[in-house]
């Protein structure tokens, strides 16, 4: 297999509405390693109408807990005790991006103390539903609770991104793979500046991660979104080339294949004949 074969564009269902879950007929998962703290989250989901609770302090434990119970919503802390340079990050990203199991588009709570706006914004990313800073009023986490019963968002399955919708407002249908739609409608703003923008918040976006091969495939982006004077469909299928591209690297990381480089490397070979070939 070429290093270029490597990179498997993953299926684009689009954003579909989730099916309402019942905190009555489905256990929530706590993931906390604090007791104290599990006490208060218990009382608050009985207020907020859960009936059943399971209780884990390891995101191990929390695992296997998905797979025997399939939880109707997951609240965790942020920080992995038996780890403290480990967040949940990595374990959300796992469970938005298992295709075989049956709870990857659950809601996910992640609670935190105030931290830098890097880490909400790659906590976002990687799939979380709501992001609640603590201490918390009680009021605010069953208000949440409500507002993901009852007005779900839509669940994105796309090649770069999994999990519930980032934006709050409707999405459209159908439209190329750059943000701002609506402005270029509007005309506001060309195609080839928006796919700049976005080009841009890629990169910004991989910068976040730390992870240096995903920052290699926004940098490459954004090299070849500038470069470019016209956006057509040829620049389209490169931009979907790289979203794949990280996609693929972020399967890969859940599954410690050691070919990530290899991916990123046969990347930057196309990217290198689309430009020269124009």
């Amino acid at each position: 297999m070429s290093a270029q074969q490597l990179i498997v564009p993953a299926a684009e269902t689009g954003p579909r509405t989730p099916v309402p879950r019942s905190w009555a007929n489905r256990p929530t998962l706590v993931l906390n390693a604090n007791s104290f703290m599990r006490t208060l989250l218990v009382n608050v989901l009985r207020e907020a109408g859960v009936r059943d609770i399971i209780l884990e302090s390891h995101a191990s434990r929390a695992i296997h807990a998905l797979h025997e119970c399939a939880p109707a919503l997951i609240v965790a802390d942020w920080t992995d005790q038996s780890d403290p340079d480990e967040d949940r990050v990595r374990l959300l990203r796992r469970i938005r991006t298992d295709e075989g199991s049956a709870c990857r588009d659950i809601p996910v709570i992640l609670l935190s103390s105030p931290r830098p706006r890097s880490d909400i914004e790659r906590a976002r990313d990687a799939g979380a539903s709501e992001y609640l800073v603590t201490p918390l009023a009680p009021i605010t986490m069953i208000n949440r609770l409500k507002a993901i019963q009852s007005d779900p968002r839509d669940f994105v399955d796309a090649s770069r991104f999994v999990g519930p919708d980032r934006r709050r407002r409707p999405r459209r249908e159908r439209g190329p793979s750059f943000k701002r739609m609506a402005d270029v409608d509007a005309g506001l703003t060309s195609p080839m500046a928006a796919a700049r923008s976005a080009a841009q918040a890629l990169a910004h976006e991989t910068r976040l991660t730390g992870d240096p091969l995903a920052i290699r495939v926004g940098r490459s982006l954004q090299r070849f979104i500038a470069e470019q004077q016209t956006y057509t469909a040829v620049e389209e299928e490169v931009v979907e080339m790289h979203r794949a591209a990280l996609a693929q690297l972020a399967r890969m990381a859940n599954s410690g294949d050691p070919l990530r480089d290899a991916v990123v490397s046969g990347l930057e070979q196309i990217v290198d004949q689309r430009r020269h070939a124009r």
